[in-house]
Formats: structure tokens, sequence, C-alpha cells
């Protein structure tokens, strides 16, 4: 969706051959790198290779991130592996804060540009058997406002979306091999239906436009409903 509003669009991924295959069909100008978001080193050179090719950096989207469906990491916080919980730290928290300062460090030159951090619902109400994965996206809403008051005078704009992830309602996941387990997931979205990627591209989009130009340190929450009250009879 960026690259069709007129973006040069680099996607980077540790997986070199889907990230590859993903820029060659979007096309000219979209070309992919390499990085794994947990090595701060590695998103740093990502940041200054764009630079250096393309002369400057305006939209940064930090969309890395994971999470887990192991039995043994659906478990309460006091059974809750430490090793999981470093993993996901790593690499949706703290891979999030790297991709915003290597960004805001070239932004800052330019005195503009704007970050979109991806979240989720898990980081506005508290969901169950996953801490990590909670507190990870709840701390990157908080930081994300933080960066707002800090970088907003720099005429840099830091916002956020919070979706339910497609991947963990579509049919044909998880959550889906279980027609009643689906209707019992659904039976909280108002629109009764998963959310489709498009649908948070669009909100991406709308954020790193000229159209929300005075929206800075706002959190977009992309769920068709789930979080407006639904979830309390979970």
């Amino acid at each position: 969706m960026l690259a069709a509003n007129g973006a040069t669009v680099v996607l980077s991924d540790v997986s070199a051959d889907k990230g590859a295959d993903a820029a060659r069909k979007l096309g000219a100008p979209a070309i992919f790198l390499p990085c794994d978001v947990a090595d701060p080193a590695q998103v740093f050179a990502l940041v200054d290779e764009v630079v250096n090719r393309f002369g400057r950096l305006d939209i940064m989207v930090n969309n890395a991130g994971i999470n887990s469906n192991r039995p043994e990491d659906r478990v309460t916080a006091d059974k809750y592996p430490i090793e999981t919980w470093r993993r996901i730290i790593d690499i949706d928290l703290n891979g999030t804060f790297f991709g915003c300062k290597a960004a805001a460090a070239q932004m800052v030159k330019q005195q503009s540009g704007a970050i979109v951090n991806i979240a989720s619902v898990a980081g506005v109400v508290a969901l169950r058997l996953q801490i990590g994965y909670v507190a990870a996206k709840a701390a990157i809403i908080k930081m994300s406002e933080a960066m707002a008051c800090e970088l907003g005078p720099q005429g840099i704009r830091v916002n956020v979306v919070s979706p339910v992830q497609r991947s963990r309602t579509a049919r044909g996941s998880c959550f889906y091999d279980n027609k009643e387990r689906a209707e019992h997931i659904l039976s909280f979205i108002p629109q009764r239906r998963p959310g489709e990627t498009n649908e948070i591209a669009g909100a991406v989009t709308f954020l790193v436009s000229d159209a929300a130009a005075y929206i800075n340190g706002h959190n977009i929450i992309v769920d068709g409903g789930w979080t407006c009250g639904f979830n309390r009879d979970f």
C-alpha cells in the first residue's frame, strides 16, 4: 500500500528468501535488505544502507514481532519460561526501540519523518497466558508516546497501530482449526469477522501521510471493535 502511494519501499526481515520474494512481487523501486532486529548493529547498518542508497529516510514502520503458541509457553506468569520472555522482549520491544533509535538519528538530521510502531490489542487489554507478548506490546505504546514528546520538536511524528493480528484470527490459522473456538473468538468482535492485512496497512498509510500531519503520539486500534467492551465476557 505504501508503494502504491508512491513510496520507495525497503523491506527487511531475518527470512532472506521470503523477503527478497516479497520485494520482487512489489517490483521496482522496492528492494529487500536482510536484518535481525534483535541485533542493534544490524538495525543501524540497515538504516545506514537505506540512506546511502536513497539519500534520506522519510518513513519507518517497525513491524517485526513474535509470540509463542507452544503449550509450555501458554502458562501463568509464575510458570512462564524466562527464555521465552527474553526472546519476545528482544524482538518485539528491543527490536522496535532499535528501529526507532536508528530512524530517529537520520530523521533528526532531516528535521522530518514519520515512525509507526506496530503493537497489538494485547498492549491495550491484558490477555491471559502470554505475559511476555502483552508486556512488550504495552511497552511499545508507551515508548512511542514518549518518543512523540521527545521528537516532535524535530519535525518527527511517532504513532502506533494496534491490530487484532490477522495471523491469529484469519481463517486457516490455529483458531480456525476448530469451528467452536473460531466462533468464540469472533464473538468478541462487533464486526464478526477477522481483520484483513490491507485494513492494517490502511491505518499505517494514513499515519505516515500528510493527512495525519497533526497526529502524533496516537495509538490507532484496528480491531473491529474488540477492545470497546466485548472482551469483558472473556
